[in-house]
């Protein structure tokens, strides 16, 4: 089917009802043709729009090439890939620890020139990750990685790694998922999760991040951290938290977002330290899993919040988002 009319009819069914004006802003024509620049292959990308809960509204678009969707000696139209045909070649080429080859845009700034790729694997594989930079351009951040990695708490899993070409700086991000002992444990012990989170990240850490780290770990949710790695392999002063919501539709774990169940109270609070307003509450109308045909194929569209984001910088909160992830089953 075409993807690029998937899109828009996915993209339509999110905003209706309003949505654009309060949640998405002006950002779709951009997202558009930043759409037409993340398919790399055959099948439909996984797309994750980033939402910001106060201040103007606008979104960024993120778009992610399943591994199981490639075979390895692909061609990659420059056009078609973000412009990094070799990260999908180094992509296509591993073995099934990795998942995922991210394109994330920055259409908010209108920036599309130059999107930050990332990397997500089903478990830790460190010659793969640095085998992931090399395909970036950036074989300098591996010791870094390196560095950063081994100094983990037990039951950390480096889930995610990711650059930022467009941005200055080193630009080097690690997201880590704590193993389910451990997502317990920190849910009843708050010390545990604040002398876990300032071994790793001690710039950007403070009594206040933790208690707000703590509620987040108390909530029905997976909770995961995020870090700016530098040079030295340390984590810099930005850090964030995040919980995810669901799993996608069609599955028994299932569930819309819920304005009055643990989802909502959670957004509730985060509202309460002013870091959201009432958009939050839309967020519901964009759940939907929906069969579409057209062109003598069909197929099923779906849409769901799936993760809240919250960032400190220098130890103290710096803004909250949301992520919509979206695609075809």
């Amino acid at each position: 089917m075409d993807k690029t009319k998937l899109y828009e009819i996915l993209y339509a069914l999110a905003a209706v009802d309003g949505r654009e004006k309060v949640l998405f802003g002006n950002c779709a024509p951009l997202a558009y043709e930043a759409f037409e620049r993340s398919l790399a292959c055959d099948a439909f990308p996984e797309l994750w729009f980033e939402i910001p809960l106060m201040g103007d509204p606008w979104f960024d678009l993120h778009a992610l090439t399943a591994w199981e969707s490639l075979e390895p000696g692909m061609a990659f139209a420059p056009e078609a890939c973000g412009g990094v045909p070799e990260a999908f070649e180094w992509f296509a080429a591993q073995s099934d620890s990795v998942r995922q080859l991210a394109l994330s845009w920055d259409v908010s700034t209108g920036n599309i020139d130059h999107p930050a790729v990332q990397l997500l694997v089903r478990r830790s594989d460190l010659d793969a990750t640095c085998g992931f930079l090399s395909a970036v351009c950036r074989p300098d951040a591996a010791p870094a990685y390196r560095a950063f990695v081994e100094g983990l708490p037990d039951g950390w899993f480096a889930c995610y790694t990711g650059v930022f070409p467009a941005r200055p700086g080193h630009n080097l991000r690690v997201e880590c998922v704590p193993d389910t002992h451990l997502r317990e444990a920190y849910a009843s012990d708050a010390g545990l999760l604040g002398e876990h989170l300032m071994r790793v990240c001690p710039k950007g850490v403070n009594d206040e991040a933790v208690a707000r780290c703590a509620l987040l770990a108390k909530a029905p949710f997976q909770i995961e951290f995020q870090f700016d790695v530098e040079p030295d392999g340390t984590a810099g002063s930005t850090f964030s938290a995040s919980v995810r919501f669901a799993q996608p539709p069609g599955g028994a774990a299932w569930r819309a977002f819920e304005v009055d169940g643990p989802a909502g109270e959670l957004m509730a609070q985060v509202e309460a330290w002013g870091l959201a307003d009432g958009r939050w509450r839309d967020m519901a109308g964009t759940a939907f899993a929906q069969g579409v045909a057209f062109g003598g194929q069909s197929t099923r569209l779906y849409c769901y919040p799936a993760f809240l984001k919250l960032r400190w910088r220098d130890g103290k909160p710096f803004d909250a988002k949301a992520y919509l992830i979206a695609g075809t089953q």
